[in-house]
C-alpha cells in the first residue's frame, strides 16, 4: 500500500497528545523501568531459542508478558517523539523512522510468540493483536498485516474469548485491509467475510450492510457511490446517533494512545481505497474520453461528476481536498492529459498506450 500525500494526520503525530500506555495491571508506562533494561532488550524469541538459551522461556511467563509490553510502549512512544512525520522529512529521517517502525513491530512479533507458546486468552492479548494490527497498518507493512489478520479473527471465533462489543471496528479494518491490498480482486475479502463470527458481526448490522455494499461498488466500478461510501457520514452506525469512529473513540477497554491509532487505522484504509478507486477510474476515463470539458458552467455537471468519480474531496479528519485543475495540471506533468488551445477549461486526453 502507498501512503498518501494528503493524510495530514499521519505527518503531525507526536508524543503531545500520545498518553503512556498502562498495562493490564494497571501499572504506569514508568514502572516498566522498574525491569531491567539490558533484560528486556535482549530477551530471546521463543521461537528461535527452542528453550536452549538462556531466559528462552522468559516470554512464556505471563508477568514477563506485562512487562515486554510496557516497554514495547516505551518504544513506540519515543519514535512519535522523535520520528514525526512532516512534508519535509528528508530520505534519511524517513529511513530511521521506517527502520524504527519495523523494530517495533518485530517486537510485537516477539510478544505474540511468546502469548501464542503460553496459550494466554483475555483482554491483554486481544489488545496485543488489536494494536498489531493497527500499527501494521499505519506504518504501510504487509508482511506484518498478514499472518496477524487470520489468527486475530481465529482468536476471536474461540468459545473461551470474550469478545468487547466494539470487536466490530477491528473486523472492518480486516476486511478493509484485503479490499485495498488485493484491489479489485475480492476473492480474500469474502473468503475472510464469511469466517467473521456472526455474533458481533451479524447479517443485518450496519456495519456488515456497509463492508458488502462498498465491496458491491468496487465491483460494479460505481466510483461516485465509492467516493459517497468512503465520506465521514456515510460511515456505518452500530449504536444510534453513533458513527463507528465515534463509537471507536467511546472505547473503554483500550487505552487512550490505542484508541486514537485504531481510528486512524480506519481512516488511512478508506484513503487508500480512496487513492485505488481514483486510479481506476482515471484509467477508464482516459480510455472512455477524448477530452474534458471543465468550465465553471451551471449548465454542465462536468466538474462535480469529475470531482465525484476521482475522489477527489473528502471528509476524513485529516484528508484534504484536491482542486480538480491543480490535479489535472498534475496529470498534465504526466502526460496524461494536455489542454486544448484557444478554449480555458478544455483538456484533450491522451490515451493510455
Amino acid at each position: 500500500m502507498l501512503m498518501s500525500g494528503n493524510s495530514n494526520w499521519r505527518n503531525t503525530e507526536s508524543s503531545r497528545g500520545s498518553p503512556e500506555w498502562r498495562g493490564s495491571r494497571g501499572r504506569p508506562q514508568g514502572a516498566a523501568s522498574a525491569a531491567p533494561r539490558r533484560k528486556m532488550e535482549h530477551i530471546a524469541s521463543v521461537s528461535r531459542s527452542s528453550g536452549l538459551e538462556k531466559d528462552g522461556d522468559a516470554l512464556k511467563n505471563f508477568e514477563v508478558q506485562d512487562e515486554y509490553r510496557e516497554f514495547i510502549q516505551g518504544k513506540l512512544n519515543d519514535m512519535w517523539k522523535r520520528y514525526p512525520r512532516s512534508p519535509a522529512e528528508t530520505e534519511a529521517e524517513a529511513r530511521q523512522r521506517v527502520d524504527t517502525q519495523e523494530n517495533v513491530l518485530i517486537l510485537f512479533r516477539k510478544l505474540r510468540e511468546g502469548i501464542i507458546s503460553s496459550k494466554r486468552v483475555g483482554q491483554f492479548t486481544l489488545e496485543v493483536y488489536e494494536t498489531s494490527l493497527y500499527l501494521a497498518v499505519l506504518f504501510d507493512s504487509p508482511r506484518h498485516i498478514s499472518p496477524v489478520i487470520p489468527a486475530l479473527l481465529s482468536y476471536l471465533q474461540l468459545p473461551s474469548t470474550e469478545p468487547h462489543q466494539h470487536c466490530v471496528h477491528t473486523v472492518l479494518v480486516c476486511l478493509l485491509h484485503h479490499l485495498v491490498a488485493a484491489y479489485p480482486s475480492q476473492r480474500e475479502f469474502h473468503s475472510q467475510l464469511a469466517s467473521v463470527p456472526k455474533g458481533f458481526f451479524p447479517d443485518g448490522s450496519e456495519a456488515r450492510v456497509w463492508i458488502k455494499s462498498l465491496a458491491g461498488c468496487i465491483r460494479a466500478r460505481n466510483y461516485a457511490k465509492i467516493d459517497k461510501m468512503t465520506q465521514l457520514s456515510a460511515l456505518p452506525v452500530d449504536e444510534p446517533g453513533k458513527s463507528v469512529v465515534e463509537q471507536m473513540a467511546a472505547l473503554n477497554l483500550f487505552p487512550e494512545l490505542n484508541r486514537d491509532i485504531s481510528r486512524k487505522a480506519f481512516y488511512h484504509l478508506l484513503d487508500c481505497l480512496r487513492n485505488k478507486a481514483r486510479e481506476m477510474a482515471w484509467t477508464v476515463m482516459r480510455a472512455a474520453y477524448r477530452e474534458l470539458s471543465c468550465q465553471l458552467d451551471p449548465h454542465l455537471d462536468t466538474r462535480s461528476w469529475l470531482g465525484r468519480s476521482l475522489g477527489l474531496l473528502s471528509s476524513l479528519p485529516g484528508s484534504c481536498p484536491i482542486d480538480l485543475d491543480q490535479w489535472l495540471e498534475t496529470e498534465s506533468g504526466l502526460g496524461h492529459v494536455r489542454k486544448k488551445d484557444g478554449i480555458d477549461g478544455r483538456w484533450i486526453v491522451c490515451k493510455p498506450r
